[in-house]
């Protein structure tokens, strides 16, 4: 079955909504599955993510259905796919440093949160790599959001400066995010060594 669903899906591959049709109908399924709760061998939900798995944007299409739907769906819908973690790590590996955030903030909502911090740093050093200065202040408001103090900011940010200056680079983030150098956090200016 998933052969000919497959070869058919192939046929409009090229379309420019295509992968908005594969994240409707992977809403779709999530919707009754979550409604109807079938037992596991009458589930369609898994051969639809199996089918998603063949193409470049499933990792997008998870992402964008993730985010439009109900957290209370998220344990069903994560119950058929790895883990949170391993979707993360393989939107680094494939370059999709935005996809890579989004599944960040899934990991939070989660409360898988043991490695949020070292996920951050990891996708901060690259957005600065990459230039992605959007990303970056992004990626600062979610760490600010984190803890009112501003230490988990703050500590990324001291990570992200070492991770730099490992490489060889230095940049005045504090500036580069649009944020300023006089921006404090419980009096602490992030721009501050």
């Amino acid at each position: 079955m998933k052969t000919e669903a497959l070869y058919l899906a192939q046929q409009y591959e090229n379309l420019e909504y295509f992968p908005h049709a594969l994240e409707v109908l992977l809403h779709n399924v999530l919707d009754d599955e979550v409604d109807a709760s079938p037992r596991p061998e009458e589930a369609i939900l898994p051969r639809v993510l199996s089918l998603l798995s063949s193409f470049k944007e499933y990792l997008d299409i998870v992402l964008q259905c993730t985010r439009k739907t109900e957290v209370r769906q998220w344990k069903t819908l994560f119950s058929y796919l790895p883990p949170v973690q391993e979707l993360f790590e393989e939107s680094l590996q494939r370059g999709s440093s935005k996809t890579a955030g989004g599944y960040l903030l899934i990991l939070h909502t989660l409360e898988e949160a043991e490695s949020i911090s070292e996920q951050s740093v990891r996708l901060f050093s690259r957005a600065i790599r990459e230039q992605d200065w959007e990303l970056c202040k992004e990626l600062a408001r979610f760490l600010a959001a984190l803890d009112e103090t501003g230490n988990v900011l703050r500590g990324a940010m001291e990570s992200v400066k070492m991770s730099l200056a490992e490489e060889g680079r230095s940049e005045d983030l504090a500036l580069r995010l649009g944020m300023g150098a006089r921006l404090h956090l419980n009096g602490a200016g992030l721009g501050d060594s």
